[in-house]
């Protein structure tokens, strides 16, 4: 899905609706991180997770939805959706990410080991109370590419000297940000609000 809008028949919004909150409640997510994720409005994301969808809406809502939840595209909408896997073993993952060689980060990190860095960043980066203006220009990258990493919709691979940057921007030692699901105890525990 790119642009646009995709059309919503009413006979699917209750599924879209429950599948939305099942996949959130998975990923260990209030409905107002979610929001924030996804770059929605609270009350919006709450109407939607009732059912009470609108007959259409932005494909990059719905892709930016499905960036956050960590689905594959047109998962949220499909008629077929299969299950997934367990969002926290998909977060356990990114520790395969973490082994570098003894001069530290790689040149580039992959996408696939990225994904798992967002919503933590972003929660942690909440913690601390740092804008999202703040933390983007302490990397050097403007404020959407910011949002859209805190999203973990990474459309290349990120540079070392840019996860190096932030980290250095949300105060953790190089190479932690990608460790930040198993090391960071508060977002660990589930306590990151």
């Amino acid at each position: 899905m790119t642009g646009g809008r995709v059309w919503i028949p009413r006979a699917d919004a209750p599924q879209i609706a429950q599948r939305l909150r099942e996949r959130r409640r998975a990923s260990g997510l209030t409905q107002a991180e979610l929001a924030a994720l996804a770059d929605l409005a609270h009350s919006t994301f709450v109407h939607w997770e009732k059912g009470r969808l609108p007959d259409t809406l932005a494909t990059a809502a719905v892709n930016a939805l499905e960036a956050a939840l960590r689905v594959p595209p047109g998962w949220l909408l499909s008629h077929e959706a299969q299950p997934l896997p367990d969002p926290a073993a998909l977060m356990d993952d990114a520790g395969a990410c973490t082994q570098a060689g003894p001069g530290g980060l790689p040149e580039r990190i992959p996408a696939a080991c990225c994904e798992a860095v967002g919503p933590p960043a972003a929660r942690l980066r909440a913690e601390l109370g740092l804008s999202v203006a703040e933390v983007a220009r302490a990397c050097g990258v403007s404020r959407p590419t910011l949002l859209q990493w805190e999203r973990g919709a990474f459309p290349k691979a990120l540079t070392g000297q840019q996860l190096r940057a932030w980290a250095r921007a949300l105060r953790l030692a190089p190479g932690q940000l990608l460790a930040l699901p198993a090391s960071h105890p508060r977002v660990h525990d589930g306590s990151a609000t």
